[in-house]
């Protein structure tokens, strides 16, 4: 793993813990939320864009298509974020209805993000060859996993 990518993976692992009130740390503010935000989308768009070694078309016809994508899985990463404040509010008494709604939740975010990498493969295969794409999906699982590896290490199982 080449330095900037580790550089990257910390930074997401950071924001990860930003979102995750189960790492005790100390308390952030909005704007410095927004601006680590931007520096991992910025890092990672740099990590795609040197893993993906894409000539000048492609990098042209790629980077509107995902800056889009990133829109979207920002969503997803602030659904994410949502999910786990929520269990994080229910952990000490968890009902059976919470246990029932954050199941559910967490299953339907499980189905939208592999719904928006579906969706988002199809646009890229418009303007990129398929081995590109599979590349794409592969870099984004990766950044993905070392991320939600860093949140799921500290969320204590449910009682």
């Amino acid at each position: 793993m080449t330095s900037d990518i580790r550089r990257a993976v910390f930074t997401l692992a950071a924001c990860a813990a930003l979102g995750a009130p189960y790492v005790v740390m100390a308390q952030s503010t909005h704007d410095e939320q927004q601006q680590l935000m931007a520096q991992i989308q910025s890092d990672k768009y740099a990590i795609v864009l040197k893993t993906l070694a894409l000539d000048d078309a492609q990098v042209q016809a790629f980077t509107p298509i995902y800056d889009r994508y990133q829109v979207e899985h920002k969503a997803l990463f602030d659904r994410t974020a949502d999910l786990l404040e929520l269990y994080a509010s229910n952990y000490e008494s968890m009902t059976d209805d919470a246990a029932k709604k954050i199941l559910k939740d967490w299953f339907s975010l499980q189905d939208d993000e592999v719904a928006l990498t579906r969706k988002y493969a199809k646009h890229f295969e418009k303007v990129l060859p398929p081995a590109k794409v599979i590349r794409f999906v592969q870099i984004e699982n990766k950044l993905d996993t070392l991320l939600k590896i860093k949140v799921v290490a500290n969320i204590p199982l449910a009682r």
